[in-house]
Parts: C-alpha cells; sequence; structure tokens
C-alpha cells in the first residue's frame, strides 16, 4: 500500500470513530475535547473569553485530531502529511509524518558508447515506435526479430576469429601429420601470416575447415572451440578474443532485449565455432545461431560423451562432420537461412562494410510491412580498429540507395571496446626486399608504371646444358600423346616446372581443354627448339608460353629472353598460322626476389614486342605478377610450395583468374579471322 493510500484509510477510520460513540477512539476524542473546552476557558483572559471562543477552540482540537482541517490556499489541495497521536494521550502537540517524496528521475542512457547523432536517434526512435502500444507502429513481441551478422559487425574481423580457429587446429594435426607441412595450403596456413586467412576467402576458407575436420564429431570441434576461446589472443591486440568485442553493439543487443526482442546471429563462419563463441561473448544459445555448416551424420563415436553412460550404446553416437560444406551463409544465402531457421522476418538488421555478404540481409529486413531498422558498420577507425572498405563499395551504395544507417566508427562510436586497446607491431612473414640501388621504371600492360626498386644482381654463371638433356621427359610427352591423342582446338600451358607443377590446371581452364607442356628446369631459350614436339603436334587453338625465369636465374640477359620468345611466335607462325598465342609474364617468387629488376625487364621487351606486331596479330601480354605479390609489393607467401619458388594452389588459382579471361577474349577473335587458305603471313623477325 503506498502513502497516499495509508493516509486515505486512515481519515477514513477516524471518521467513522467520530460517528459512532461505540467507538473508544470516539470516546477519547471527546474527553479530549472537553479538556480543551476547559483549558481554553480557565486561561489568563478567564472570564473575558465567552463560549463561542471556546467552543472553536474545542473544533479547532477535533480538527487537528482528526486530520481534516481545509487546506490553506496557498497550499495543494491533496494533502501531503498525516497527524497521529501517540495511543491513548490526546494531542497537546500533533506528530507530522511526512510523505517520502521522490527524487526526480534520472534518465539512464542506453547506449553510453554512442555519440549524440543522427545514427543513435534512428535506433532510439525505432525502439520506441515498435514498442508504443496503441501506435500504428507498434509492432507484437513475437515479431520483434533482430539479426546480427558477426565477423566485422561484432567483433574485429582482421583476421577472422574462426579462421584463426582453424590455423590452431592446424598446428595440432601438423604434430600428428608432419607431412601436411609440405602440402599446400597448409603450409602457408602454418606460417602464421595473420592476413593469408582473410585473403583466402570465406567459401574457400569454410570449405577448407570442414574437409581438413572431416570425421570430427560436434561435441569434440565446440570443446576444442572454448579452449581457444579460453586460451587464445588477437594477434594485433594482444588481448583474448572476447576482448575485441565491440561495446557499442553489446549495449545495443541488452537495449533491444530490454524490449523484448529475439536476438540471433547470422554468420558466414563455421556454425561449430559460431556456438560457443556467441554463448561466451554475447550469451545468445546455439539455438539462436544460423552459420555455415558442413554435411554431418549420425555415427557411434569413439568414446561417450563427458559424463555419459557407457552402458548405454545411445551414449556413444554423435554427429561427425563430413568433408563437404553443406550451406555457406552468405550473401543471398542469409535470408534464406533465416527463413529456415527462423520462420520469420526481422525488423532489424545489422551487418559492416568489408564484404558483400551482407547486403541480401539487409534488403530482406527492409522490404517487410512492418517498421525497420538497417545498420552498416563502416570500418573508418584506423587508431582504434582498423580502417578498410570494399574494392566496389556495393555494400555502401545499396545503404545509400534503400536508406540504410551507416555507423561510421570513428563518429559515431566514443569508445569501441570496452575497455581502450593498443596495436602491437606485428611483423608480415613476407620477406624483406633487397637493398636497392634506385627506382627502375617498368610500365605494366594492365596496371600502367610500376616502380619496381631491387639491387643489380648478377646470376652465377651456369653451364649451358646439352640440347639433349630434356630428351627423357619430351619423348614420355609424346608417348602420352600417341596414347591418348588430344583433341585439337585445345590450349597448351608451354613452360617449366611451373606448368608441369599445375596441377589443378584442368579445373581452372574447365572447358578450353588445357595441355599441360612444362618441362622442369627448362629455359625458353631451351624450349624454342622443341616447339613443334611440345605444342604444335596437338593442333592447338591457342598456345600460353609461361617460361623465362630460369633463362635469368641462369645469367641471361632480358633482351636473350624476348629473342627466345621471339623463336618460340616464328615457329608457331610457321607451323600453325592461326594459332593464338599468349605469354604469361615472369612472375616474381621470394626465392628469386632479387632478379625481379631483371624479370621485369625481360617482360617489358616481350610485351613491347607484342604491342608492336599489332592489334590484329593474334598475340596478347598476360601480366600476373598482381597472383604473387601481397599488398605491400612484395611476395605473399601464400602463393608458394615450400621452396618458396614454386607456385602453390592458392598461387596458381590467382593467376587462372587473371590468364582466364584474357584467353577467352583472345580466343573469341578466332571465328573473326580469315582461314589460313586466305591469309598468308611471314615468320616474326
Amino acid at each position: 500500500m503506498s502513502t497516499h493510500d495509508e493516509h486515505d484509510a486512515h481519515d477514513h477510520a477516524a471518521h467513522q470513530s467520530h460517528r459512532d460513540p461505540r467507538d473508544p477512539r470516539a470516546a477519547s476524542a471527546r474527553g479530549a475535547a472537553g479538556r480543551e473546552e476547559r483549558d481554553a476557558i480557565e486561561t489568563e483572559a478567564g472570564p473575558a473569553i465567552t463560549w463561542p471562543v471556546a467552543a472553536l477552540a474545542a473544533l479547532t482540537a477535533a480538527v487537528i485530531w482528526f486530520g481534516v482541517a481545509p487546506a490553506p490556499a496557498t497550499r495543494p489541495t491533496k494533502p501531503v502529511a498525516a497527524t497521529r497521536p501517540q495511543e491513548g494521550v490526546g494531542p497537546t502537540t500533533p506528530t507530522t509524518a511526512a510523505r517520502p517524496v521522490a527524487a526526480p528521475a534520472v534518465k539512464v542512457d542506453p547506449l553510453p558508447s554512442w555519440n549524440e547523432g543522427p545514427t543513435k536517434q534512428a535506433i532510439l526512435d525505432f525502439v520506441e515506435q515498435v514498442t508504443r502500444k496503441g501506435s500504428d507502429t507498434f509492432v507484437p513481441v513475437p515479431e520483434r526479430v533482430a539479426v546480427f551478422d558477426h565477423d566485422g559487425t561484432l567483433v574485429c574481423e582482421k583476421p577472422i576469429v574462426h579462421g584463426m580457429f582453424f590455423v590452431d587446429r592446424l598446428r595440432a594435426l601438423a604434430e600428428r601429420q608432419p607431412e601436411i607441412a609440405h602440402e599446400e595450403p597448409y603450409a602457408s596456413l602454418l606460417t602464421g601470416d595473420i592476413e593469408f586467412v582473410r585473403r583466402l576467402g570465406k567459401k574457400y576458407l569454410t570449405d577448407l575447415i570442414f574437409t581438413t575436420l572431416s570425421g570430427v564429431p560436434e561435441e569434440q570441434l565446440e570443446a576444442e572451440t572454448r579452449q581457444f576461446l579460453a586460451a587464445a589472443k588477437h594477434p594485433v591486440f594482444d588481448v583474448p578474443y572476447a576482448d575485441v568485442t565491440y561495446q557499442p553493439m553489446k549495449e545495443l543487443m541488452a537495449l533491444l532485449r530490454s524490449h523484448d526482442f529475439a536476438i540471433w546471429i547470422c554468420s558466414g563462419s563455421g556454425v561449430h565455432f559460431m556456438r560457443p563463441a556467441a554463448e561466451a561473448w554475447y550469451g545468445i544459445g546455439p539455438e539462436r545461431v544460423i552459420a555455415s555448416r558442413p554435411a554431418t551424420e549420425m555415427r557411434e563415436v569413439a568414446a561417450a560423451p563427458e559424463g555419459g553412460d557407457d552402458a548405454s550404446p545411445n551414449r556413444r553416437l554423435g554427429l561427425v562432420v563430413l568433408p563437404q560444406l553443406e550451406v555457406l551463409n552468405d550473401e543471398e544465402r542469409k535470408p534464406v537461412s533465416i527463413g529456415e531457421q527462423i520462420g520469420r522476418r526481422p525488423i532489424f538488421a545489422a551487418g559492416n562494410v568489408g564484404t558483400t555478404g551482407d547486403i541480401e540481409m539487409l534488403r530482406w529486413s527492409q522490404s517487410g510491412g512492418r517498421p525497420s531498422l538497417q545498420l552498416l558498420v563502416l570500418h573508418d577507425d584506423a587508431t582504434r580498429e582498423m580502417a578498410y572498405g570494399e574494392a566496389s563499395n556495393d555494400s555502401l551504395e545499396a545503404a545509400e540507395k534503400y536508406g540504410w544507417s551507416v555507423v561510421r566508427m570513428a563518429q559515431d562510436w566514443n569508445r569501441v571496446f570496452a575497455t581502450p586497446l593498443e596495436k602491437k607491431q606485428v611483423s608480415p612473414p613476407n620477406p624483406t626486399p633487397p637493398a636497392t640501388s634506385g627506382p627502375v621504371a617498368v610500365t605494366s600492360a594492365t596496371s600502367g608504371p610500376v616502380a619496381v626498386t631491387s639491387a643489380a644482381v648478377t646470376p652465377a654463371a651456369v653451364p649451358v646444358p646439352s640440347a639433349g638433356r630434356w630428351e627423357e621427359e619430351i619423348a614420355a610427352i609424346e608417348r602420352a600423346d600417341r596414347e591418348n591423342p588430344p583433341a585439337p582446338g585445345g590450349v597448351v600451358f608451354l613452360g617449366s616446372s611451373n606448368v608441369r607443377l599445375w596441377t589443378t590446371l584442368d579445373d581452372d581452364f574447365t572447358g578450353l581443354n588445357p595441355l599441360r607442356r612444362g618441362v622442369g628446369g627448362a629455359r625458353l631459350s631451351e624450349l624454342a627448339p622443341q616447339v613443334s614436339r611440345l605444342a604444335v603436334v596437338s593442333r592447338p587453338a591457342a598456345v600460353v608460353v609461361s617460361a623465362g625465369g630460369n633463362d635469368i636465374a641462369a645469367g641471361a640477359s632480358p633482351e636473350e629472353v624476348r629473342d627466345a620468345f621471339v623463336a618460340v611466335v616464328n615457329t608457331l607462325r610457321r607451323e600453325l598460322p592461326d594459332v593464338r598465342i599468349a605469354f604469361a609474364s615472369i612472375g616474381p617468387s621470394t626465392k628469386r626476389w632479387s632478379q625481379w629488376e631483371q624479370q621485369q625487364q625481360a617482360n617489358g621487351l616481350i610485351r613491347d614486342f607484342i604491342a608492336a606486331q599489332g592489334a590484329e596479330s593474334g598475340m596478347t601480354y598476360i601480366d600476373i605478377a598482381p597472383a604473387f605479390l601481397a599488398a605491400d609489393g612484395t611476395p605473399a607467401v601464400e602463393a608458394f610450395i615450400d621452396d618458396q619458388l614454386h607456385p602453390s594452389t592458392i598461387g596458381n588459382a590467382r593467376r587462372a583468374a587473371i590468364i582466364r579471361p584474357r584467353l577467352e577474349a583472345l580466343l573469341a577473335g578466332v571465328t573473326r579471322e580469315t582461314s589460313p587458305e586466305q591469309r598468308e603471313e611471314p615468320p616474326v623477325r
């Protein structure tokens, strides 16, 4: 009962007592009033006080006793105090029991880590609108669904935490299976390059994780995740990964929860990592985690679950990860996953700028009939976190087009993490470029002038090999062609070991009938006399030449490399007048980084030679250097196998991505050319 209610009840009881003569309190009151009358009469005024005055005094006493005196005009009409006598004692001096006065309500900021501004206000307005009963914008509790992307939206994503967990598991695997340390991409992953995980790409990384960890029960993976989260530290900030979650976003989650929103995470990372992480970092249970997932099947596992009963056969069954990706929860798949697992369209969705993976989720959230809010986190704070964007700028363009709120870290957040963090110096595992003697300008056909700096290095003289040292290898290629003649019209890749070891060539150039004609260790000058045996016999539509690095390493000049390529072109033009010819540039490598300047000079000479033949020559120069260089301009460690010379699976995939569109464009011109009977071309001089 409130103080005001107690006061009203007391007044009511007092009035009832006054009206009922049998009430003891009424008798006591009358006695007290009588004494008051006598006291008033027997004052110094004596007989001068008339009876009306005494009656007025008695009335006043009664009024004070029962607390029903009319309030003065200058006071509020609502009583704020009550008078209570001690039990059985007349009110010689009334005792006032004041009602407690409530302190003014202090408004608590639910988003203290957010700066005042349009983004914060949009959040507060949205929450107020959808929770105000009776309004047109009110949304019933069951429909208050909020989804958050994870990496880059709730936690620092450089590097991707799930990727670092995989590297940790891979190191443990390498202790049991040392041979994987010499296989790609595992060899590159084990170097500890914190940017390498990101450069793999979401699909490649996720597929690789589930393939590598296949056969492991789900419970084991999640237990290993918890161990990792308890012990591992962020490689840049040197704190537990929990400390690099974004404090402003956690406050936003708390605000939504306080208004009966159901919070879900919708992530592209693996589900067996996200479940433990979401519960540990945000208090979100596994039933509200949507993520990429592998195929699984129920099997009898090797050991009973912890705390289980070994006597029960069912205790030994578990869901085991299979080596195939069932769902990559990214881009347009996110709305599908949300629909499958939640069954409701979210009215709130948050993603981030970094990839285009959240655009479709935010669009789907916005296109319902209810009021909604979409947030897009922009990483523009290089001091407190990271600063990066997207090459395509698609996410920010979508935000502008559809009216989403962009959360600018540097502007909208007064703190990023719960406590300020400092970055430690991280030395990349890429090799340090050699001392330079000045820049050498080399023109790139695809990206304009490129400044290349390196020391002028003269390779040690290598004896010129005899002409027949590759005879056995070339004869083996000819034997294979006789046993299984290749279909004409394919694409011959002619080169040294960088072609011979390109085992994914068929997959990288599906539909183009690629033929590997690589002779390990051969120089371009040695391949030129063997072009008829290696390439012409297959009657290809195109020949991609990828050689010249061994020539530079053996002491050949850039001019000699160009002349060797001209010899290859002359042979091809003489025997296959319509064949298309592409030169895939000599690529950089860690092992031969000191020769990069001379390699670039040779590339430049060959590029100029091709350009001089004219647009209708059927030849093209393809710069593949970007496939093997990191952002800082040095060789990318993940692009090579452990000899630091030959391309890794990743390096090959990257150069294929550069070569293929240029090759397809070159081949597209075949049908526009005249037939061999209509055209005669002299050998190129």
